[in-house]
């Protein structure tokens, strides 16, 4: 029974890691696109108007990507405890960088770059 579960445990850590890794694809392509909407309009000398509802949809959607993988990382944590209370213990699939708790995930910003 053991190694079945652990077969089922890695199947789903590797949709899991499949989904992180989607989403913050989405969220880069997004970032992408919100950032060349505003560039787009200047390039084109086109009034403050023009676009503001593309432009808002889009913010939108950044903020809707951040609420998703904010579940994402609530739904590993989760599972993690899942793999913990039925004795599977921590596996590690593929390049995991782990943040110990009470740690912040945003790497440091030297000195020289934050704002007064």
């Amino acid at each position: 029974m053991p190694r079945q579960r652990q077969i089922i445990a890695h199947s789903i850590a590797q949709r899991l890691h499949a989904a992180e890794e989607a989403i913050d694809l989405a969220a880069a392509r997004i970032a992408e696109l919100n950032a060349a909407l505003p560039l787009a309009r200047l390039e084109g000398r086109l009034g403050a108007a023009i676009g503001q509802d593309a432009f808002a949809s889009s913010a939108s959607a950044i903020m809707l990507v951040a609420k998703t993988r904010a579940e994402l990382v609530a739904t590993h944590d989760q599972l993690k405890r899942v793999s913990d209370d039925i004795g599977l213990g921590e596996q590690a699939y593929g390049d995991v960088f782990k943040v110990a708790a009470g740690q912040s995930q945003q790497p440091a910003v030297p000195n020289h770059l934050r704002a007064a």
